[in-house]
């Protein structure tokens, strides 16, 4: 199965803190029901 939804790069950095965006994306997509069967790295 394909991945549809991936989050953002975990280089990404949002008010001086790496990995912000990916766990939010992550939180986002658990609780929409999105997440699928992403491992979470």
């Amino acid at each position: 199965m394909a991945l549809d939804w991936k989050p953002r790069h975990r280089d990404m950095i949002i008010g001086d803190i790496r990995w912000l965006a990916r766990i939010a994306d992550k939180a986002s997509a658990k609780l929409q029901g999105i997440i699928g069967e992403y491992i979470y790295p």
